[in-house]
C-alpha cells in the first residue's frame, strides 16, 4: 500500500487482523468470529481463553490498539500468523516475508549470508531469484499479503438482511419489553 507521495502506508492493528480473518475462512466461506478466535487462544490445562471475545472485537474495530505482548502472541497463534505481523511499523507489514522467515530456516540462512554485502550484490541476488521464479513458472513478484481464497468476497446465499425503520425497531423493542 502507498499513498499519493509513494511512501508506504502503515497498516493498523485492526487492518492486519481483518486481513488475517479474510485469509482464515472455513470451508463454507465464513470468517472466524471473535468468539472462535477467543476460544482458540485457550491453553489446554486451563481451558480459559487468554483473550476474551470482547478484547478481540475491540482490537478488530480499532477501539483498542495497544495490546499486551501476551495478547499479540495468543492472537497470532490462534490466527496461524507470525506474531511480528501484528507489531506496528512498516518492517512488519509483509506477512509473506514473515511467514517465509518463520517457516524456512534456509531463508534465514540466506539473510544472514547477505549481512555485510554491498547493495549491488543484494540486487544481483534478487534478480537471480526472480529468474529462478520465472523458470519455475511462478510470478516474479510476490504480494506482501497473500490474496484471499477465490470466492471469499462473493456474497453467500441466505436470507437477505434489511435494516429496520426507526418505528419498526421501536415496536420490536416495546414488544420485547412487554414479553411478547
Amino acid at each position: 500500500m502507498a499513498d499519493a507521495s509513494g511512501a508506504p502506508e502503515l497498516m493498523s492493528l485492526s487492518e492486519k487482523l481483518l486481513a488475517l480473518f479474510r485469509l482464515r475462512r472455513d470451508a463454507d466461506g465464513f470468517t472466524p468470529s471473535a468468539h472462535d478466535i477467543a476460544k482458540a487462544t485457550s491453553k489446554p490445562p486451563h481451558c480459559k481463553p487468554v483473550v476474551s471475545h470482547g478484547q478481540v472485537n475491540s482490537l478488530l474495530n480499532g477501539s483498542s490498539c495497544n495490546p499486551r505482548s501476551s495478547t499479540v502472541t495468543a492472537l497470532s497463534q490462534a490466527l496461524g500468523a507470525p506474531a511480528a505481523f501484528l507489531l506496528p511499523g512498516p518492517e512488519w507489514d509483509d506477512l509473506t516475508a514473515l511467514c517465509v522467515f518463520r517457516e524456512q530456516p534456509e531463508a534465514r540462512e540466506v539473510l544472514r549470508l547477505m549481512q555485510g554485502l554491498p547493495a549491488e550484490d543484494i540486487v544481483e541476488v534478487m534478480s537471480m531469484l526472480r529468474k529462478m521464479r520465472r523458470d519455475a513458472g511462478l510470478p516474479e513478484d510476490v504480494p506482501a499479503i497473500p490474496p484471499p481464497p477465490p470466492g471469499v468476497d462473493q456474497p453467500r446465499e441466505g436470507r437477505p438482511r434489511r435494516r429496520l425503520s426507526l418505528s419498526e425497531a421501536a415496536e420490536r423493542a416495546a414488544a420485547d419489553l412487554e414479553g411478547r
